[in-house]
């Protein structure tokens, strides 16, 4: 009868242990994500829209127009890098026609935000300027587009390039 009843007792603590905290997983315990393989990117502008500033000489057949914004680049991916180049098209927001193109270089960038290197999860500001663009004075103003495009090498050598489409007003 001793063995039964020791039995018994080994078989219902085996059925209660289960259902006890000690054996059970801490929920505290975050699950570890995995690392990420590649960096990831947004790009924001400011002001958006951007907002053209035109000035017409008197003695000139030319008006000129004139930009001046601040561009956030943000790594989001949790992997940093080098922006190797920016590049902000002006195009014609009716036909889609490329009208000139500025470009900063891995150089350019460091020279106007002092570094060229984004951190896992950080920001790089460039303040581009464009200044004289030239229009006919006897022509509408033309409706633009800004198309921005960033590239940068990940520290993992991975190339990623976002873009993203500002409208001129």
């Amino acid at each position: 009868m001793k063995r039964s009843a020791i039995l018994l007792a080994f078989l219902a603590l085996a059925a209660v242990l289960p259902g006890c905290e000690y054996f059970q997983k801490d929920p505290t315990t975050p699950t570890p994500s995995p690392s990420p393989t590649t960096a990831a990117l947004d790009i924001t502008v400011a002001p958006d829209p951007l907002k053209i500033l035109w000035v017409c000489p008197t003695a000139d057949t030319y008006c000129y127009g004139s930009l001046d914004s601040t561009v956030t680049i943000s790594e989001v991916g949790g992997v940093g890098g080098r922006v190797d180049g920016v590049d902000f098209t002006a195009r014609d927001a009716i036909l889609g026609v490329a009208l000139t193109t500025l470009h900063l270089s891995s150089d350019d960038i460091k020279a106007k935000a002092g570094t060229n290197r984004i951190e896992a999860n950080g920001k790089l500001a460039v303040r581009p300027i464009i200044e004289g663009y030239p229009v006919k004075s006897n022509l509408p103003r033309p409706s633009i587009n800004i198309d921005i495009t960033v590239q940068l090498v990940d520290d993992k050598g991975n190339l990623v390039s976002k873009s993203k489409r500002v409208p001129v007003t």
